[in-house]
């Protein structure tokens, strides 16, 4: 039976702290992946990344007691799982057809859905402030990556934006999550379904990846799982539409490490994208101030 998990103290800049760290996590993740793709079929290294999570967490459920696993909110446990392995997946796929850059542009439309589902679904009142912050972070995002009108005309495309709107819902689903169930319980149903779902799948690979490719899939499950714990723990101090503003830090941190390992300076306008969305990040740090706690665990404005 699950016991009400009971709302920490708001605190934007907590929250804002885990929620940059996840997205960080989440920027190395992509780029491991993207390496471990080179050496070995997408649904191997999608496979190894899962089970490597769920390997990592079974010490902790074990301590805790397979008990813990019990709850009263199995659909939105499976839901969540099954919204965050699609987004995951497409993530992925869309690496295949398109840069990671571009692939990481449109894995974080999430931010721009968030909003709107948080205020249809969680109640959460989101101040004008909030909407302002989503829409110029999301014009420094398109200044940094500068995209084409054929954006939208390739498979990649498509399924990068797909991802983007699974994972909006995975997102929303686990701030739901977060008042009931703690955090360990969530992240295990997450990365155990996930690899269940994924074994079907490997039937219809024809040769095992590389030991290279094997790796660097490991260390992109240590960063998903790093990532997830992050966010989890954002959730207890912010709203989801104020964690979901910081997913277009992961842009600009695919793009410093582009420049840092690879020598892909930026251009002065992906520096200017890079500063829109900080001040993005700044003006929803100051719209927390005004918060209020609600019987849910959720934080309304109270304009």
């Amino acid at each position: 039976m699950s016991k009400k998990v009971e709302p920490e103290v708001p605190d934007i800049f907590k929250g804002s702290l885990y929620g940059i760290s996840a997205f960080f996590c989440m920027a190395v993740f992509g780029i491991f992946t993207k390496i471990a793709l080179e050496d070995g079929s997408i649904f191997w290294v999608s496979f190894i990344v899962y089970l490597t999570g769920t390997v990592l967490l079974l010490p902790c459920i074990v301590k805790r007691g397979f008990a813990d696993l019990r709850s009263e909110h199995y659909i939105f446990l499976i839901g969540r799982a099954l919204f965050g392995t699609v987004a995951s997946f497409c993530y992925t796929i869309s690496m295949y057809y398109i840069p990671i850059v571009n692939g990481t542009l449109l894995f974080n439309t999430a931010p721009l859905f968030i909003p709107l589902l948080a205020t249809l679904f969680l109640k959460d009142k989101v101040g004008r402030s909030t909407w302002i912050a989503v829409l110029i972070g999301f014009l420094g995002v398109i200044i940094i990556i500068k995209p084409t009108p054929s954006i939208l005309t390739q498979p990649g495309d498509f399924i990068g934006i797909f991802a983007g709107i699974s994972l909006a819902i995975a997102y929303l689903l686990m701030k739901l999550l977060t008042a009931t169930d703690p955090g360990v319980r969530i992240i295990f149903y997450y990365l155990g379904i996930g690899t269940l779902l994924q074994i079907p799948m490997l039937f219809f690979v024809g040769s095992l990846p590389s030991i290279e490719s094997v790796l660097y899939s490991i260390s992109a499950g240590v960063l998903l799982l790093t990532a997830q714990m992050a966010l989890v723990m954002g959730y207890k101090y912010a709203q989801a539409s104020q964690i979901g503003i910081y997913q277009y830090s992961s842009v600009v941190f695919v793009g410093l490490i582009d420049w840092l390992f690879w020598d892909i300076i930026p251009s002065k306008r992906e520096v200017i994208g890079a500063l829109l969305v900080a001040f993005a990040g700044i003006v929803v740090i100051r719209s927390g101030t005004k918060k209020t706690a609600t019987h849910e665990g959720c934080y309304i404005n109270k304009k």
